[in-house]
């Protein structure tokens, strides 16, 4: 099982895990809030060596626990591309769960040179989620009230990951040592953050995954994403499927990216160019 490494950007300290050639097709992982690199551990033992399979830290989280507290979207999305610097990627496929889509989208609309396709799953609306006071109170609880955390999770990760229970428990723990800001912070910021308008400029190919269990993310989200993307051409709908699909079925979602992932994008182009002549 692959343990996270120490990883220097010029932005902050954090940790990666990997999976694959070091010569592979390079992917990127992006976790959400109240979790961690760890989350993606499921999904990285299903998938080819031949694809380098990479996922860091966020600020606030796991190694990164102890990185200033500023949680904005687009700081996490400049962190994004200091985690690229360091890990030398140039064209990578970016995958991102939950608000870290938001994430995933700001990097994408600074730097598209350097995303080859983007794979959203699950993700937060793309005109970002204004969280209710009484919503943010009970995120704010979870820092001192383990039951509830713990009940939280559960009906987030339904059903719950592989009947594995350590695997849970270890969430759980993650979850409880993040720092005190990343509990309400993803949730405040996606108050402030809405990009609408602007992802008619994401062209690049692009997967939209949703499990159809989903207690956050509804059907409406999703085809208002499928609509505003147009580099998205469709929606994979996991049946029965919650919030966290790499640890509720990881085989069913890496049969889903891997072939997004290795289809060849380049060819299509051509074939949709000819077929406009």
């Amino acid at each position: 099982m692959s343990r996270p490494e120490p990883l220097s950007t010029t932005r902050l300290a954090t940790c990666v895990r990997r999976h694959g050639r070091s010569d592979g097709l390079p992917l990127l992982f992006l976790h959400a809030s109240f979790a961690t690199s760890r989350w993606w551990l499921p999904l990285f033992e299903l998938l080819p060596d031949e694809m380098l399979a990479l996922a860091p830290d966020a600020r606030g989280h796991g190694c990164a626990a102890g990185a200033p507290p500023d949680l904005e979207i687009a700081t996490l999305a400049a962190d994004v591309g200091a985690v690229a610097d360091a890990l030398a990627l140039a064209d990578f496929d970016l995958v991102a769960h939950s608000a870290a889509a938001a994430v995933a989208i700001e990097y994408a609309l600074n730097a598209p040179d350097r995303v080859r396709t983007l794979t959203l799953i699950n993700p937060a609306p793309i005109e970002g989620a204004a969280t209710p006071l009484e919503g943010i109170e009970l995120l704010a609880r979870m820092r001192d009230d383990r039951a509830l955390l713990r009940q939280t999770l559960a009906g987030l990760l339904h059903p719950l990951p592989l009947n594995d229970g350590a695997l849970f428990e270890q969430l759980v723990e993650d979850a409880a040592a993040m720092a005190p800001a990343a509990f309400t912070g993803w949730a405040e910021a996606l108050g402030r953050w809405n990009r609408f308008d602007d992802v008619r400029r994401l062209t690049l190919p692009t997967l939209l995954i949703w499990g159809d269990a989903d207690p956050i993310v509804d059907r409406a989200t999703m085809t208002r994403t499928l609509v505003a993307i147009p580099g998205a051409a469709s929606l994979e709908v996991l049946r029965g499927l919650g919030h966290a699909p790499m640890l509720s079925d990881p085989l069913l979602l890496a049969e889903k990216l891997v072939g997004f992932v290795t289809e060849d994008f380049a060819a299509s182009a051509t074939i949709r160019r000819r077929a406009l002549e």
